[in-house]
């Protein structure tokens, strides 16, 4: 029980840390942790803080989205949302070269069919994460446009 309560512990302190919208003092805070805490414990935290902060504090966790791309913790998330998203799409019986495919950057070219099936009966958190890593060609097309 020990365990969950200093997990616990630092998660409230990640979240309210992060609730401050300071990308300066979030890395001087996990600088510091780095100095004391394992480096898995440390994102686990982190993406447990940002998962919570989607449901209680949205300004906070579209804050992160636009601010701290470049964050191992947001970054790790998004590699999990994307490997849950291409299962979802295998699952769904869309294939790969067809109805999706890559960007350069990472991210899941899919068809607007596709993009729709994958965020039906999804959760609002999933799909905010979705969208950062969904593309549809018309996208695409409004943003070189």
């Amino acid at each position: 029980m020990k365990d969950l309560e200093l997990f616990q512990f630092h998660l409230d302190r990640a979240i309210y840390i992060l609730r401050f919208q300071d990308k300066k003092l979030i890395e001087t805070w996990v600088t510091e942790l780095d100095q004391h805490l394992a480096p898995d414990y440390i994102e686990s935290c982190l993406t447990a803080a940002i998962l919570e902060l989607s449901i209680s504090h949205s300004e906070t966790f579209h804050w992160i989205l636009d601010h701290l791309a470049d964050w191992r913790p947001y970054k790790q998330l998004l590699e999990s949302v994307t490997r849950f998203a291409l299962k979802k799409l295998v699952q769904k019986g869309f294939m790969p070269g067809g109805e999706f495919s890559f960007t350069a950057d990472g991210k899941i070219l899919l068809t607007e069919n596709a993009k729709a099936t994958i965020m039906k009966d999804t959760a609002k958190t999933d799909r905010l994460l979705l969208e950062k890593i969904l593309l549809t060609p018309q996208q695409i097309h409004s943003l070189t446009t």
